[in-house]
């Protein structure tokens, strides 16, 4: 029997709840996650030197840096990073903003089925 690889996530929130409930989620989905955690996008830049991530979920509200230009910069180093926008901040300019950077946008609290749609993996 064969197992797919683990998919490497990269999770960038603030707030240790709300990373710790995304954990819970993605660890309904059945799938294989290899998940670096960070609560900053200065954090998350330094986890990820010398590093590639499959996809990562990004946090907007965050102190330092928000997450739209954190997704900025991972569009030059990490271009093939799939990423998606997981904030309760949804006011159409973020939304809009993420879609530019080609991101998906997730509202807070997640919804299981979109998160493994996004994922690409079985709910």
């Amino acid at each position: 029997m064969t197992h797919a690889k683990a998919i490497t996530l990269l999770l960038v929130d603030d707030s240790r709840v709300a990373r710790l409930s995304l954990m819970r989620q993605l660890a309904a989905l059945g799938a294989e996650f290899d998940i670096l955690q960070a609560a900053s996008a200065d954090e998350a830049q330094a986890i990820m030197e010398g590093r590639q991530a499959d996809v990562a979920l990004i946090d907007f509200n965050m102190p330092g840096r928000d997450g739209l230009t954190l997704a900025a910069e991972f569009c030059d180093s990490h271009p093939n990073m799939k990423m998606a926008l997981v904030t309760a901040n949804i006011q159409r300019p973020v939304v809009e903003r993420a879609q530019a950077l080609g991101m998906a946008f997730m509202g807070k609290p997640t919804n299981p089925d979109e998160l493994a749609r996004f994922l690409g993996v079985a709910p």
